[in-house]
C-alpha cells in the first residue's frame, strides 16, 4: 500500500507541490483604509491549480481585530473579456472566516487557513474579502498603500482588471463596481495554490508496471 501510495504521488495525485501565494504582502505593512464592503481582485487561470488556503491581509501584521472573511467567485465576462464592468459573480467557490480567536497562520502580511482543497479549471475568477473597518484597515493604492506584490506560478495564473468592490451593506457579495487597478490594488484577500501536474500516459504505463514488478517480487 505505501508503494502504491508513492506512485500516486509522483503522478501528482498526492500534495508534493510547491505552494504558491498568489497575492503577497510584505510583513509589518500597514493599512490605510476602513472599508466594509467586498474588496476583489480578478484573475484568470490558464492551467489547472488547487487551492489549497485562503487568506487576508493583516494590517500592521499584528492580529485579526475584526470579524473579516475571504472567497473565491466564478466570474461570468459576459462575452467581453477585456470588459470588467459587466462581469458578474457566478459562484462563490469556498470561503474562509478570521477573526481575533480564530486567526489563521500568519505568513509574512497575511493570515491563512487551510480549506478542502479543490481545483480551479482554466477560466475567470475573483479573490474577494470583506469585513475590514476601523479596527483592522485593508490597503488601497488608492489611499496611500504601494502594490503588494503577485506570483502567477509560472504562468499558471494571469492576473487582470483594476480591482474591483461591493457595497457595505452586502459585504459577501460579488464586488461588481470596478476600481482605478492596478489589478492587485488591494490588501485583502489572497489564496495559496500547487500546479495541478498532467502526468503523461507513458508514465502512467512505466509506474504501473513497477508497481505490478514489486508485487511480483514479494511474492
Amino acid at each position: 500500500m505505501k508503494k502504491l501510495s508513492l506512485i500516486f504521488l509522483l503522478l501528482g495525485f498526492g500534495s508534493l507541490h510547491a505552494q504558491t501565494i498568489a497575492y503577497q504582502v510584505p510583513a509589518g505593512k500597514e493599512g490605510t483604509q476602513n472599508y466594509g464592503g467586498a474588496l476583489g481582485m480578478d484573475f484568470i487561470v490558464n492551467s489547472p491549480i488547487r487551492v489549497t488556503a485562503l487568506g487576508v491581509f493583516d494590517d500592521s501584521s499584528d492580529g485579526i481585530n475584526l470579524d473579516i472573511s475571504a472567497g473565491i467567485w466564478s466570474r461570468d465576462v459576459a462575452g467581453t473579456p477585456d470588459d470588467f464592468a459587466d462581469d458578474t459573480g457566478i459562484n462563490l467557490l469556498a470561503s474562509a472566516a478570521f477573526s481575533n480567536n480564530e486567526s489563521g497562520t500568519l505568513i509574512d502580511g497575511s493570515r491563512f487557513k487551510d480549506i478542502a482543497p479543490f481545483i480551479l479549471e482554466p477560466g475567470d475568477y475573483t479573490i474577494s474579502a470583506w469585513g475590514y473597518g476601523d479596527a483592522e484597515r485593508n490597503g488601497n493604492v488608492g489611499t496611500g498603500s504601494v502594490a503588494s506584490s503577485t506570483d502567477d506560478g509560472g504562468g499558471a495564473i494571469t492576473f487582470v482588471g483594476g480591482s474591483r468592490f461591493g457595497p457595505a451593506g452586502d459585504p459577501s457579495g460579488f464586488p461588481s463596481s470596478v476600481d482605478g487597478g492596478p489589478e492587485n490594488r488591494y490588501d485583502a484577500g489572497t489564496f495559496q495554490f500547487e500546479l495541478v501536474p498532467e502526468p503523461s500516459m507513458t508514465g502512467i504505463a512505466g509506474l504501473l508496471l513497477m508497481y505490478v514488478g514489486l508485487r511480483r517480487r514479494k511474492r
